[in-house]
């Protein structure tokens, strides 16, 4: 081999080494770069999931927390209406025994002491009576002397009487409506029919 052939080969040989070096070179910074792409990808996979899941599990907990919700409200629900129904029924009672008592002598009787407790806690004013139409037949009974005039108050179902002393702006109420209602508005809790 001549020494041009020598120099050749060596000249050929260096570049080859100096290729599989950089050939070497760019496959290692490749697959830095490519493991690089792959653990980023691995990680935002990974995020992803993760939020993916947690989103999942935060639907899935404010439908179920809807879910419960609205179950309770309904039972609520039925069991305002179900206390109501109760609520009716009883005092629908009442005031069929309040009207039948409104045709008995004591009526009369009870009457007449309210007006007459109304005249002794005032002795020295004088008032109205005011009673349902039903009651005017009372009227002449309850003027405690002549101290009272007696009219009719539309206002008043149920019975009982009504004191109004004008001059000082007062009412002493002893109507069956207006105890009725006190009465009815307090029932659910003295009955143990609230709800808590």
């Amino acid at each position: 081999m001549t020494d041009q052939t020598q120099k050749l080969e060596k000249f050929k040989q260096a570049v080859f080494d100096e290729a599989a070096v950089k050939a070497d070179e760019i496959i290692k910074e490749t697959e830095a770069h490519c493991a690089e792409i792959l653990a980023q990808a691995k990680a935002e996979a990974e995020a992803l999931v993760t939020e993916s899941k947690a989103k999942a599990d935060k639907e899935h907990f404010e439908a179920s927390r809807k879910a419960e919700s609205a179950g309770r409200l309904n039972s609520r629900r039925n069991v305002l209406t179900a206390r109501e129904e109760i609520i009716d029924k009883v005092f629908a009672n009442v005031r069929k025994k309040l009207a039948a008592f409104r045709d008995t002598a004591d009526y009369e009787k009870l009457l007449i002491k309210r007006v007459s407790e109304c005249a002794e806690a005032y002795p020295d004013k004088k008032g109205e009576v005011r009673v349902a139409a039903a009651d005017m037949k009372y009227a002449d009974k309850l003027t405690c002397g002549g101290r009272f005039t007696v009219c009719e108050n539309a206002n008043i179902l149920l019975g009982g009487v009504m004191v109004v002393f004008p001059e000082d702006n007062m009412a002493l109420d002893c109507t069956f409506d207006n105890e009725y209602g006190r009465q009815k508005n307090g029932f659910a809790g003295k009955a143990g029919l609230t709800v808590g």
